[in-house]
């Protein structure tokens, strides 16, 4: 079982939160605590936070073990996903496998899945060469490199150094492991099962900011596909449930299914 957090309202509705790469369970702090009517599980996925020793295998492995940690606090009561980037897209698998175990699916700038073989080949080439780096370097060298790639344009000089600061104790050999376990070139294209879990019943919305023009692109592709609605959080860039936390809480919380 995975290491976690838990919090606010025992018998208030359930929702899991699920962080994205070299993050963990804490990083959605911003969010919980305005959450209070929520029972909320912050979970740490493997190689990362609490759960260091837990190792990831593939995308089947990964989503049984979150799986099977909601289940060990909660039995089978339905619950709310929440995923932010890496861990959107692990929300995805979850919906698209057990849709019935979830009312509602918050999709904060996650993959749908690429759409080629020839993109996926590429993308995990590029996963191996970074999982070779954090493997093997400094873990400051490799941070202050990877929060340089293009989705995180929007960072201050600022922004860019506290999240250095945040995730240097990441151990860089168990995220290597968990990179290439859940890299995006492994990944299905996710796009058919979303659609059918959103036809199903389940509540689903894409969560951008509106400074991210990599996601917002995708969002509107995803609508196209799916009808799956997408919600700008204003003044934010890739992690906007960290820069604009209000406005994102009050997206899940205007929805019927957190409401």
């Amino acid at each position: 079982m995975l290491s976690y957090q838990q919090g606010g309202d025992r018998h208030g509705k359930k929702v899991v939160f699920l962080h994205g790469f070299l993050g963990s369970g804490a990083d959605w702090r911003t969010v919980t605590d305005k959450m209070h009517h929520c029972h909320w599980l912050c979970i740490d996925l493997p190689g990362h936070g609490g759960s260091l020793s837990c190792q990831a295998v593939d995308f089947t492995t990964t989503v049984a073990a979150i799986r099977q940690t909601c289940h060990q606090v909660w039995g089978h009561q339905r619950a709310c996903l929440v995923g932010y980037s890496l861990g959107a897209r692990l929300a995805m698998h979850l919906v698209c496998t057990q849709p019935s175990l979830w009312h509602a699916v918050f999709l904060e700038a996650g993959h749908p899945g690429l759409t080629d073989s020839h993109q996926r080949r590429k993308r995990l080439v590029q996963d191996s060469q970074w999982a070779e780096r954090f493997a093997h370097q400094a873990i400051d060298e490799v941070l202050a490199e990877w929060y340089r790639q293009p989705v995180f344009h929007s960072l201050t000089d600022g922004q860019w150094a506290d999240l250095i600061a945040a995730r240097r104790d990441n151990h860089g050999p168990a995220v290597a492991k968990m990179l290439m376990a859940t890299s995006l070139g492994r990944q299905a294209n996710l796009r058919a099962g979303l659609g059918e879990a959103f036809r199903q019943g389940v509540v689903i919305d894409y969560l951008c900011g509106e400074h991210d023009n990599k996601f917002t692109s995708l969002a509107h592709s995803l609508w196209q596909h799916t009808g799956i609605p997408a919600t700008p959080i204003e003044g934010a860039g890739h992690n906007s449930h960290v820069e604009n936390p209000d406005r994102f809480v009050q997206v899940l919380t205007q929805s019927h299914a957190l409401a």
